[in-house]
């Protein structure tokens, strides 16, 4: 029998499903009913009768859809792509972008350094050639094949910024496979080849690259990358301006068909506190956390990054590392399996002896980026820096590693994990605001072709009921313990419901956006306060569990929310939580306090006698 190969069942994979028009309406219905008054939800339920009547409005777009899914693999994947991350103008760094920590393997050296990073370059050119040689592995969900289309989008290409809507070309199989890598360090870029004679450079070849890209970028230079945080207008107006001049379009166009960016970063930020202090852990993990979101601004490592590119890579000063995810054509479970594979690869690779020098003198030297920079482009670059900088002072960045138990412990006493997490997260809101948030879980939909994503909706009747009764003295502890379980329970089987595609979110933007492709007016329903604020999330979470200390990295999607990520180990869970400094209502240092409070009490309770 013939061995898997990475694409083989792109062509078999289910078709994406069309929700049943009724039943979507009853789930958005029951939703609502959670987080609106009474009064709205009146108001609410009869704009959804009328949108639901028979031969309506609302069915006849949905039947269009219908048709759509007929004549395509995914209905919903390319409208998708197009409105939620391609149209957006804001800058893609925090609005759009999602970073991670993929490990940490502490440095004590200028040596360690550079080993780490060399590690890091020969594991993203060693990923991106299995999947150009179809050699990387399907990913798989219980044994079933998951869309493996992302992968072509992870490496070789980048988004690029144009007036109106950014464009992204993927490379295909049949190209001519992108041999180079981008090394950055201090805010210059070099070209490494990468792949000679058909398979990756050995350790050795790039830990002399490394060395040499440190070494000749010692120069202050204009920070060109920063251009990249800059709102796509910006950058698009700067971008034409920038490549008139025929070698910088070549420059930039080296980046841009590169496999992907490595980033150095040479300012290293210390945490407040000592080694010994009990808080250390937190607080260096709190900086890892911002490092990888957004690299601290244009005065630390910020513009040592070229956002455009799909997935790229940095390599921090502490021994941290990680991938900056430009999310318009990939989604999390494909950046998951790179971060593994990176982890595992940085842990495991071989790095042999010291270099001799005359294997030092046949490595062909890395090739320095050049820029040539007008009088308006200096004055665009330093207005970016600006402006990113203001951005960044009004972003906390927190994280949190609780070490008293892990998922072992949720799964002895019969509860889901990520259900677990869940709730505990909406109790600590619960406990600190007196008030339900409207809470978001990203599930993937890669069991279908082209599939994306979906949103679980964490906020149901029975969590509601469990948040009154956690924080009334006189529940029994019996109630809380039976209050919790259902609560998890009925969380579990939304999720399952939405990885199937039954859920709301997605068949409602789809149709609305059915309405505006039509040239129809907007339906009443879109406009009414309610769907409004059920897109108002006070909790935009995801699960971003795959090494030891990973997490995924983004910042809330409301001004009054929090962007919280979380990783589940067998004896430990770890956060990353961002707010905004400018909203008085938040602060993620106090909510992390909180969750670690109630975390430490949910044990004490439930391993009490009934």
């Amino acid at each position: 029998m013939p061995s898997e190969t990475t694409f083989c069942f792109e062509d078999h994979l289910p078709r994406f499903p069309v929700p049943d028009f009724q039943d979507t309406l009853k789930r958005y219905l029951a939703s609502a009913r959670i987080i609106v008054s009474d009064k709205q939800y009146k108001k609410t339920e009869a704009l959804v009768k009328e949108f639901g009547k028979q031969g309506g409005i609302g069915e006849q777009l949905h039947e269009a859809i219908v048709e759509r899914a007929k004549t395509t693999d995914n209905w919903l994947t390319d409208w998708w792509t197009k409105y939620v991350y391609l149209k957006p103008r804001e800058s893609i760094v925090l609005n759009i972008s999602v970073a991670t920590i993929a490990g940490y393997e502490p440095v004590q050296s200028e040596d360690d350094y550079i080993t780490l990073a060399a590690k890091a370059a020969v594991a993203t050119a060693t990923y991106y050639w299995q999947i150009y040689h179809q050699t990387l592995p399907v990913n798989k969900s219980g044994g079933a094949p998951l869309a493996m289309f992302q992968s072509m989008n992870l490496f070789g290409s980048s988004r690029i910024p144009k007036h109106s809507i950014d464009e992204f070309t993927p490379r295909n199989l049949d190209d001519e496979p992108s041999s180079d890598l981008i090394i950055s360090h201090n805010n210059q870029f070099f070209i490494v080849k990468a792949i000679k004679d058909d398979k990756v450079i050995s350790f050795t070849e790039m830990k002399i690259q490394i060395q040499r890209v440190i070494q000749m970028s010692t120069e202050v230079v204009e920070p060109v990358g920063i251009l990249t945080t800059a709102d796509r207008e910006t950058w698009a107006d700067a971008l034409q301006l920038l490549t008139q001049d025929p070698e910088n379009y070549q420059s930039w166009h080296a980046i841009h068909r590169a496999i992907t960016v490595i980033s150095l970063e040479m300012i290293k930020c210390e945490p407040n506190v000592q080694p010994d202090h009990p808080n250390y852990q937190d607080e260096l993990y709190s900086l890892f956390t911002s490092e990888g979101l957004h690299a601290n601004g244009s005065q630390y490592n910020s513009a040592n990054r070229w956002n455009d590119k799909i997935v790229a890579c940095y390599v921090g000063r502490h021994g941290n590392y990680g991938t900056l995810g430009e999310h318009s054509h990939v989604d999390g479970v494909t950046v998951v399996y790179y971060n593994v594979f990176l982890d595992q690869q940085i842990k495991m690779m071989e790095t042999g002896k010291s270099v001799p020098q005359e294997v030092s003198n046949q490595v062909e030297p890395p090739k320095k980026i050049q820029w040539r920079l007008n009088d308006e482009l200096h004055q665009v670059i330093r207005q970016t820096a600006e402006k990113f900088d203001k951005t960044l002072k009004n972003v906390n960045q927190r994280g949190m590693i609780f070490n008293d138990y892990g998922k072992e412990f949720i799964k002895s006493i019969g509860i889901s994990p990520d259900s677990f997490i869940q709730m505990a997260l909406q109790l600590t809101y619960y406990i600190l605001e007196r008030k339900l948030p409207n809470q978001y879980e990203s599930c993937t939909l890669a069991r279908y072709a082209r599939g994306r994503t979906e949103a679980i909706r964490a906020t149901t009747p029975k969590s509601k009921i469990l948040c009154k009764i956690w924080i009334d003295p006189k529940s029994t502890l019996n109630e809380k313990k039976a209050a919790f379980m259902e609560a998890t329970k009925s969380q579990s089987q939304l999720a399952k419901e939405a990885g199937l595609g039954k859920a709301w979110d997605r068949i409602l933007f789809g149709i609305r956006i059915a309405a505006l492709e039509k040239g129809l007016p907007e339906p009443e329903i879109f406009n009414d306060p309610t769907f409004k604020l059920m897109n108002q999330f006070q909790l935009s979470t995801s699960q971003g569990t795959y090494g030891p200390i990973s997490n995924s990295l983004f910042v809330p999607v409301h001004e009054e929310g929090y962007g919280i990520s979380y990783n589940i180990q067998s004896d430990r869970f770890t956060f990353a939580c961002s707010d905004f400094v400018s909203c008085e209502k938040t602060s993620s240092k106090k909510y992390l306090d909180t969750l670690r409070q109630f975390l430490g009490n949910f044990k004490r309770l439930f391993t009490e006698e009934m």
